[in-house]
C-alpha cells in the first residue's frame, strides 16, 4: 500500500504543478508579502509592524518545517505553471485542529495570475487530495468577507457558506476595523455527487 504522504508530495492539474516549498522560493513569497493588494485580506500577513521580509521569512520557515514533521498535518505548496515553470502562488491543505476528519484548503495567487481559473483549478485538486488521499469527510475554507473573488472560488468548487464570524479577521493597522470571516464547507458526499454531474 502506498503511503498517503508520498501521494501528497506533488500534486498536478492540467496547467499547474504543486510542489513543496524550498528555500529558493523566498523570492516568490517576498513578492506576495510585498504586495498590499495581495496581503490585504490574508489573515497573518502584513500585520502592524511586520515587514514584507519578516512575513516572507516567517511563512517560508513555517512551510519548510511542516514538510519535515511526522506525521505531516499541514502542507504548503509552491504553485507553478507547467508550461513556463513560473511560480505563481501558494496552495495549502491541512488537518483542522480539534475537528477530526476535517481538512482546510487555501490559496494565494500573484495579481498577474488572477482571473484565469488557476485558483479554482488548484482548489479542486487540493480538495481531491483532502478527500481521496487524506480521507477527510469535510473540507472547509475561510476568507475575509470583503474578499469576494476568494469566496466566489469556494462557491465554484461546490462549497456552501457555513457561517460568518463578526470581526474575526485582524486589522492590518492601528485605527482599522477587524474584518468579518466567512467559512465555506463541502462534505464528502457532496464532493462525490459533484464528480458525477
Amino acid at each position: 500500500m502506498v503511503n498517503p504522504d508520498t501521494l501528497l508530495t506533488v500534486l498536478q492539474t492540467k496547467r499547474l504543478l504543486l510542489r513543496p516549498f524550498e528555500e529558493r522560493d523566498y523570492s516568490l513569497i517576498l513578492r506576495i508579502s510585498s504586495d498590499p493588494q495581495t496581503t490585504k485580506y490574508l489573515y497573518y500577513w502584513a500585520l502592524n509592524g511586520i515587514t514584507p521580509e519578516g512575513d516572507a521569512r516567517r511563512f517560508l520557515n513555517y512551510a519548510l518545517k511542516n514538510w519535515q514533521k511526522d506525521p505531516i498535518r499541514a502542507r504548503e505548496y509552491c504553485v507553478t505553471l507547467k508550461e513556463t515553470g513560473n511560480s505563481i502562488g501558494d496552495g495549502s491543505v491541512e488537518w483542522v485542529e480539534n475537528e477530526p476528519g476535517t481538512a482546510e484548503i487555501g490559496w494565494i495567487l500573484l495579481p498577474a495570475y488572477r482571473g484565469q481559473g488557476y485558483a479554482t483549478e488548484m482548489g479542486r485538486e487540493l480538495m481531491r487530495a483532502a478527500f481521496d488521499i487524506m480521507g477527510a469527510h469535510t473540507v472547509i475554507a475561510h476568507c475575509d468577507a470583503r474578499n469576494a473573488p476568494s469566496y466566489r472560488v469556494m462557491e465554484r468548487l461546490g462549497m456552501t457558506l457555513r457561517g460568518t464570524v463578526s470581526k474575526a479577521r485582524p486589522a492590518k493597522r492601528a485605527g482599522e476595523e477587524n474584518g468579518d470571516e466567512r467559512t465555506y464547507a463541502i462534505s464528502l458526499s457532496e464532493w462525490n455527487d459533484n464528480q458525477h454531474k
